[in-house]
């Protein structure tokens, strides 16, 4: 049942969070950026202020993204 199983093809070259960050302005992107990487944001927190301006990434990819286990990590 099993035996053919493969992962799926990768999409982009890069996580959902630096995929976003490419497609805002400099300026966003850098803002963006800069949050992902910064301490003082939870992911939680992030992931809800980020929502209320209508872009969609959730903590657990703000971790992934922090802990550079995501695809452009």
């Amino acid at each position: 049942m099993l035996e053919n199983m493969k992962p799926p093809a990768k999409t982009n070259q890069f996580c959902k969070v630096q995929f976003t960050a490419e497609q805002l302005s400099q300026a966003d992107k850098d803002i963006l950026l800069a949050a992902a990487d910064d301490p003082e944001w939870t992911g939680k927190a992030l992931s809800r202020a980020l929502k209320e301006r209508g872009i969609y990434i959730s903590d657990t990819t703000l971790l992934r993204h922090r802990q550079r286990h995501c695809q452009c990590g």
